[in-house]
């Protein structure tokens, strides 16, 4: 029966086809519709529909114009950005610099944000309009990635957004764009609608409404797409991927991917919340276990990576004991995935004063990566063997990211925004400092200041080998410390109904306005 209820989704998908609308069934909940509120890649998928910036990337993670037409650095501190002609918001007043300077300006610093673009922006100084098509931004120290940096910032107006919140983006009141769509309607946990922007500078997209709607269940999603319910999926489940490769009808799409699945432990002295690590007798303990390097490192060793991407990912992701995956600007070729060693974890554990281990909760979301709950409960289980008796809490995405460094340690994914390790570095990995614009995403507490000195001589050091040099360097820094315990790659897949074409991205984005008819 479910043979030929297969059959049938199928020649559903081969013969009915919808000329105007796109339904997309995403994995993660969209949060808000403020482009500059949480730097999620939910979030960033939707707001690239609406809002433009002035440098984009392309499938293959490449700079390439935007808003912006060319740019060129003048001297070491400032560069020049020639902005497109005739360009209009979604309501017909046209983009100024003015505009790109007040989005350069609110982006570092939204209220209530769990996550921002701070750190993008952090060497930012002066930006001055020239002329009205050419934009003058002068920086702090020389910062030979700033046009990469903008790639990942939204631009807004400041005719609708200047006292606008976070609320009047998610109403629709401030979300007027220069982007490919228009915002019709947000369902916070539901789906987002959009129409079509037939003014849009890069030309009319393909469909002339754009449905995302958020389901995190993998089997759901699968489902949908089938009985012909959405037209396109994003990270199908590792389980139904043989299926759908072999259903008549389903296109499937696949390539490497940025996004580096990691665990984040707390660093802080004590924990907010002293109940997720106790003694081993469930006492309370004088002070955060995960502070100390020892720990960190044993809970690392612990872990067969191996088995977490073979039997659990179903190979649909790499092993890692670093940041970014082999080929990357910066990857560091010595850094090889540890075989795991439980006995040198339980000497770890005793050289740091537990050696009788501890308990301890990990916190992971239930709807934002894949097989996260059980990626989680294999780890647990893993840490129970070495002495540290682990619980396993999952949480949906939008009570998880609001929690703002209250577990002690959790499962978290960086898409390597910068498309080097300077993205980890100074987010994650940087003291939270927003003078700076350091540590925006940095709930762990870490701070390392000799890594910070080594980031920002990275960031601003111009010549690409000496820079790749000690973005290498202050990566071996950081995952010696155990800063962070990475464990796969993800691989980035979809699939769509047949007559659908749809370019992998490395970045993971899913972009209603690159889905096009495929070519017969």
């Amino acid at each position: 029966m479910l043979v030929r209820s297969l059959t049938l989704a199928a020649c559903l998908l081969a013969t009915q086809v919808r000329a105007e609308d796109l339904t997309i069934g995403m994995a993660g909940a969209v949060t808000s519709m403020d482009p500059h509120f949480h730097n999620a890649s939910p979030n960033n998928s939707l707001a690239m529909q609406i809002f433009d910036r002035l440098v984009e990337r392309g499938p293959d993670g490449q700079l390439r114009p935007g808003l912006a037409e060319s740019w060129a650095p003048i001297g070491e501190t400032a560069w020049e950005f020639k902005l497109r002609s005739g360009v209009t918001w979604h309501d017909g007043k046209p983009l100024t610099g003015d505009d790109v300077a007040f989005s350069l300006t609110r982006a570092r610093s939204v209220p209530n944000s769990p996550g921002g673009f701070g750190g993008f922006l952090r060497n930012i100084g002066a930006v001055t309009e020239i002329s009205p098509l050419l934009l003058r931004i002068e920086t702090k120290a020389p910062s030979p990635g700033l046009p990469g940096d903008l790639a990942n910032v939204a631009i807004v107006s400041r005719h609708v957004g200047e006292g606008a919140t976070t609320a009047d983006y998610n109403s629709g009141k401030a979300a007027i764009g220069t982007g490919a769509y228009r915002l019709l309607r947000f369902n916070p946990g539901e789906r987002v609608e959009l129409a079509r922007n037939p003014g849009w500078w890069n030309g009319s997209p393909a469909w002339e409404k754009a449905t995302y709607r958020m389901m995190p269940n993998a089997a759901s999603r699968t489902a949908a797409l089938l009985s012909r319910d959405v037209d396109m999926i994003e990270m199908p489940g590792a389980a139904d991927l043989p299926r759908l490769r072999q259903t008549a009808g389903v296109r499937v799409v696949s390539g490497a991917g940025l996004r580096v699945i990691y665990l984040a432990p707390s660093s802080k002295p004590q924990l907010p919340n002293p109940a997720f690590a106790t003694a081993a007798d469930g006492s309370p303990l004088p002070a955060n276990p995960l502070a100390k390097r020892e720990v960190r490192q044993a809970l690392s060793v612990a872990i067969n990576r191996q088995a977490l991407v073979e039997r659990v990912m179903e190979g649909t992701a790499t092993a890692t004991a670093q940041i970014l995956p082999a080929g990357t600007f910066s990857y560091d070729a010595t850094l090889r995935v540890p075989a795991p060693a439980p006995d040198e974890a339980r000497a770890l554990l005793k050289q740091a004063g537990f050696p009788d281990g501890f308990r301890l909760t990990l916190h992971v979301p239930s709807d934002r990566y894949p097989n996260a709950p059980a990626i989680g409960q294999a780890i647990a289980q893993m840490w129970t063997r070495i002495g540290v008796r682990t619980t396993l809490v999952s949480l949906p995405w939008s009570a998880y990211s609001a929690q703002n460094g209250s577990f002690a340690i959790s499962l978290v994914g960086l898409g390597n925004a910068t498309f080097d390790a300077t993205s980890m570095l100074v987010n994650v990995l940087g003291t939270r400092d927003p003078s700076r614009g350091t540590g925006a995403s940095n709930d762990m507490g870490y701070s390392n200041p000799a890594l910070d000195a080594l980031t920002a001589r990275a960031a601003s050091t111009f010549d690409p080998p000496a820079r790749e040099a000690l973005l290498i360097e202050a990566t071996r820094q950081a995952m010696g410390d155990g800063a962070i315990i990475p464990l796969y790659h993800q691989s980035n897949t979809w699939a769509l109904r047949e007559g659908l074409d749809y370019t992998p991205r490395v970045d993971e984005r899913t972009l209603a306005k690159d889905v096009r008819a495929a070519r017969p």
